[in-house]
């Protein structure tokens, strides 16, 4: 059980779990936060759930390179976008732009309510999660 402190802040959480000659540990870093999503925002996040799939739509000239449709729960990506055919050459940098994408619209989706420095803040925190996770 965690208790939050009553000071916004980090706290690092760990689990340990066993089962006859297996066992797993894991490990999380958590934001705790003096606030939480208003009301509105609650009920607009509220519609798909669970991490969301994404396909691709080929739109060359298009200046989008993402967008979520909510509906579907579902990212889409264009795959004619410039950016996407120059990382399209590796794998690797692939992944990593699938997973910017990825974050931008989490983001966008998740925190409606935060503007500017702070949306880029949190675009920041999870792009450095998802890219240690990479490894």
């Amino acid at each position: 059980m965690f208790h939050a402190a009553a000071e916004p802040g980090l706290a690092r959480v760990g689990v340990a779990v066993r089962q006859g000659e297996t066992s797993c540990e894991a490990e999380a870093l958590v934001t705790v936060t003096d606030t939480l999503l208003a009301e509105d925002a609650k009920d607009r996040a509220a519609g798909g759930r669970g991490l969301p799939g994404y396909t691709l739509e080929h739109a060359p000239g298009k200046l989008w390179r993402s967008r979520y449709q909510l509906e579907q729960n579902l990212i889409v990506v264009n795959s004619g976008h410039r950016d996407y055919v120059f990382t399209a050459r590796a794998k690797a940098l692939k992944l990593r732009y699938l997973v910017r994408l990825y974050a931008k619209e989490m983001v966008r989706r998740n925190f409606p309510e935060l503007r500017g420095e702070e949306l880029l803040d949190r675009m920041i925190e999870l792009s450095l999660y998802t890219e240690e996770q990479l490894r």
